[in-house]
């Protein structure tokens, strides 16, 4: 595989261990219900809107961008990563599904994230990503095979953000050697 394929992929793992995370597992812990609607107070003062923090957003903004950038691979489609990626970033994204194309393949994005928020302020952030890539190449009509095995290959990606009309959005990024 070549260098600039490994760039993106991840987000099948990703959102497999978000939604585990999320969700539960079946670990065996205890959640409190949340109170019905009809029986909480509904006050201004007993109900404030919380602001998530800055590194939360820029957080939750890195997931998002995996997942658009893994089905602009997966679909050979640049524009579904416009989302989450301007700049240096979406041209790059341009250029590795056109390689993609040129080879006949597309890209199943599996990865294994071990991310930090480097910096944060109300315009732009930085986050480093310690990745284990296992995507793999599949079938860019049929999407087949859906399990592969990829190899295991440790990508050390830093990620550069701005917001941008509101929202979060990669405008670069840089791979450790």
């Amino acid at each position: 595989m070549r260098k600039g394929l490994f760039r993106g992929f991840g987000i099948a793992v990703t959102s497999a261990l978000f939604v585990v995370a999320c969700n539960g597992g079946d670990g065996g812990e205890t959640r409190e219900s949340p109170t019905p609607a009809a029986t909480r107070t509904a006050t201004p003062e007993a109900s404030p809107t919380a602001t998530p923090p800055i590194e939360q957003e820029v957080s939750e903004a890195y997931l998002r961008y995996w997942d658009t950038y893994a089905e602009a691979l997966l679909n050979l489609d640049p524009g579904l990563a416009e989302a989450a990626a301007s700049g240096e970033e979406l041209q790059r994204i341009r250029e590795e599904i056109q390689t993609l194309r040129s080879q006949g393949v597309a890209l199943r994005v599996v990865v294994e994230h071990n991310s930090v928020v480097l910096e944060a302020s109300e315009n732009s952030g930085v986050v480093f990503d310690e990745i284990v890539n296992n995507s793999f190449y599949v079938d860019p009509e049929t999407k087949e095979p859906p399990v592969g095995s990829g190899s295991g290959e440790i990508l050390r990606d830093t990620f550069y953000f701005e917001k941008i009309d509101g929202r979060w959005v990669v405008v670069r990024s840089t791979r450790q050697r």
